[in-house]
């Protein structure tokens, strides 16, 4: 029994051993020795090469968040840009989870919800990546309107009526008093 535990435990290190010469041999070694290793031309090994390059570089996604005024768990609208392909009109959607992304879709009178998909994400990877993703835009573009409306608001009437106080005895304290007596009234 321990022969069998011993040999279960080196398993998966063998495993990972063999799974790391492979994204060696696919992603850094010499296009000939992985033409050699796989036993295939070297055109094939260069086509495979391109192919794994591909699957493994990193897609750029960027979220863009317009927030409206909540209807319900819908909280805003976004565009998701995947590396130059950009789809509309994401549902920004305040679940019980979280902030979350949903498929944009239409009105189809067959389907059983009454609307049908535009869009789909099937990579569960990608989908949480797209979620953190809207969160951080939502506050932001909820940042950014706060501070438009600061911006812009009014000072409060109060605020207002001391500033003006403040600025009329400043003008005031830069006046000459009036003369007092018979001699100022000549003067006119």
């Amino acid at each position: 029994m321990a022969t069998s535990q011993t040999a279960a435990a080196q398993a998966p290190a063998v495993d990972e051993a063999a799974q790391e010469e492979m994204r060696r041999l696919l992603l850094e070694a010499p296009i000939a020795e992985l033409a050699e290793n796989q036993g295939i031309s070297i055109d094939e090994a260069v086509a495979l090469r391109v192919e794994q390059a591909i699957a493994n570089a990193p897609r750029p996604v960027e979220v863009t968040v317009r927030p409206i005024e909540p209807q319900g768990k819908l909280i805003g609208f976004a565009s998701v840009n995947f590396g130059g392909v950009v789809v509309d009109d994401f549902k920004v959607v305040n679940g019980k989870n979280g902030v979350f992304l949903g498929a944009p879709s239409k009105p189809d009178a067959y389907a059983r919800s009454g609307y049908r998909s535009t869009a789909r994400v099937t990579d569960r990877a990608l989908q949480e990546r797209l979620d953190t993703a809207a969160a951080e835009g939502y506050s932001v573009a909820v940042e950014k309107l706060i501070a438009r409306a600061e911006a812009v608001r009014p000072a409060p009437i109060r605020e207002q009526m001391e500033k003006a106080a403040q600025a009329a005895a400043k003008e005031n304290a830069g006046r000459t008093a009036p003369a007092k007596g018979k001699e100022a009234r000549d003067d006119r």
